[in-house]
């Protein structure tokens, strides 16, 4: 039964004469900050709208506040609700106890919560130029309940006037401080204490285990044999650090811009942005300090090194930001930004990438791309919740883009075997015929892997699932060893 049923069931139009419950927004009725996910979304969807809108903060916070409300189409039913906190508030509603939920947020925001929740019986919120925070909040409510007439629920220290009028103050992942200074002014009845971001947390949405595609930076460095120099082993092991950061800083940025879209997947939902367990402010200011260190060591490295990561870097932007949208181009630019790290391992270690080397990595990277793509695709079953995700595809694209990807995998192979009757095999190696056996195990890992893909068996990252795949490893293995055979 709905919730708003059991309320007419137990308390049918009936005004309770108990102390109203004032309950909060940000950081406590829902993990995060709607302004921020507002900002983001806008700045995603329209940044010329969105700076045009900027000059209104000169007018008040609260005007900036509407407008820019309006920009987005926020989608209510997934934001990161506190569910402990829901589960009190709904047993205090059906004992017939008034819920009011007073936000900072336009009211046009409180409304659309409520159509969620329908467990308030009234909604406050920023309008009429009013920016309902700190004083303005307290003012409204006493005005509409009287000083000491109700309890509050809040989160931060702009709450603290509040909590110093209400009987009782409810506190949600409160400060010590908050605390100390709360308990002096009013007497606080519970406190809500949910687990914090911890320092896993933020290595999880660093996405770490991403940086085994940074090892594509060694290609150059043992397509040109030079594997025996320490020197330069220990210079790319540096770019490889180096990449990693800035292609963290650049998740992050993808994580925030997403927001939406990844509470609407099957596992991105759980992303401690997209779960509200890290702020998006705290999420920025990490993204910076992973550019910058980056940014730093490789300009110690190598300047063209430095200008081929920032270009990575910017193309990588522009895909989270519109480029994943576009059918065709999205798949494209996924697999240049594979190709961009090799041609940064030749670009450290000075050697011309060659253009076999170059022809195979396009062909390869492509089919992953288009299997990525595909495996998104055949993971949901409703055509709306393929548009929700931000891809420009119809779910009977599917077809096309598995045979796509399935004929560049093959192409890759053809264009090693050319490779192997090429001259400058016969000048690296001084067995060229054993690398032929190695166009077989290629042909087994992509079939191996697009057949996975079809029985709905692969993860959204191709690279994650070779991380864990035993065929992956076993495959890499024969074709070192062929390698080494053939030298």
């Amino acid at each position: 039964m709905e919730v708003q049923q059991l309320l007419k069931v137990i308390n049918p139009k009936k005004e309770t004469a108990d102390v109203p419950l004032i309950v909060d927004v940000d950081g406590t009725l829902i993990h995060g900050d709607l302004l921020y996910e507002v900002i983001a979304l806008s700045i995603k969807q329209s940044p010329v709208q969105f700076i045009k809108h900027l000059p209104l903060l000169f007018k008040g916070k609260a005007l900036f506040k509407e407008k820019i409300f309006q920009l987005v189409d926020l989608d209510y039913t997934c934001l990161p609700y506190n569910r402990e906190l829901i589960e009190f508030l709904v047993n205090e509603a059906l004992s017939g106890r008034n819920i009011i939920l007073a936000t900072a947020s336009p009211t046009s925001a409180a409304r659309e919560i409520s159509k969620v929740h329908p467990l308030f019986t009234t909604v406050f919120g920023t309008e009429n130029n009013i920016n309902l925070k700190g004083k303005n909040k307290l003012d409204v409510l006493v005005n509409n309940f009287g000083s000491g007439n109700f309890d509050y629920i809040g989160n931060s220290n702009a709450d603290r006037l509040i909590f110093s009028s209400s009987r009782y103050a409810y506190l949600v992942n409160p400060t010590k401080r908050l605390i100390k200074s709360t308990g002096k002014d009013s007497h606080i009845k519970n406190i809500w204490q949910t687990k914090r971001a911890s320092l896993r947390d933020y290595f999880k949405e660093m996405r770490l285990y991403q940086w085994i595609k940074n090892i594509l930076v060694f290609i150059p460095l043992l397509t040109s044999h030079s594997f025996y120099s320490l020197p330069i082993i220990l210079t790319t092991f540096v770019a490889f650090i180096s990449f990693g950061l800035v292609s963290s800083s650049g998740y992050l940025i993808n994580d925030i811009l997403d927001i939406n879209s990844d509470r609407h997947h099957q596992r991105k939902f759980q992303r401690p942005i997209a779960s509200g367990k890290i702020s998006i402010p705290s999420a920025g200011l990490l993204s910076v300090l992973l550019l910058c260190s980056g940014a730093i060591i490789a300009s110690r490295l190598n300047m063209l090194f430095l200008y081929t990561l920032l270009a990575y870097y910017i193309t990588s932007i522009s895909y989270s930001w519109f480029l994943k949208k576009l059918p065709l181009y999205d798949v494209f630019v996924l697999a240049g930004l594979y190709s961009v790290r090799v041609f940064a391992g030749s670009v450290i270690i000075h050697v011309t990438l060659s253009f076999w080397l170059f022809a195979f990595s396009t062909f390869i990277f492509l089919s992953l791309a288009f299997l990525k793509r595909y495996t998104e695709m055949i993971a949901i079953t409703d055509g709306d919740d393929l548009k929700k995700l931000n891809r420009g595809y119809l779910k009977r694209d599917a077809a096309s883009i598995q045979v796509m990807g399935i004929a560049s995998g093959f192409l890759a192979i053809i264009v090693f075997a050319l490779y192997i009757n090429s001259e400058d095999v016969t000048r690296l190696y001084a067995h060229p015929s054993r690398l032929w056996l190695i166009c077989f195990l290629f042909l087994f890992w992509i079939s191996h892997i697009w057949l996975r893909t079809s029985r709905e068996k692969m993860t959204d990252d191709p690279i994650v699932f070779a991380l864990k795949d035993i065929n992956s490893y076993l495959i890499l293995i024969a074709t070192l060893i062929l390698i080494t055979a053939s030298l």
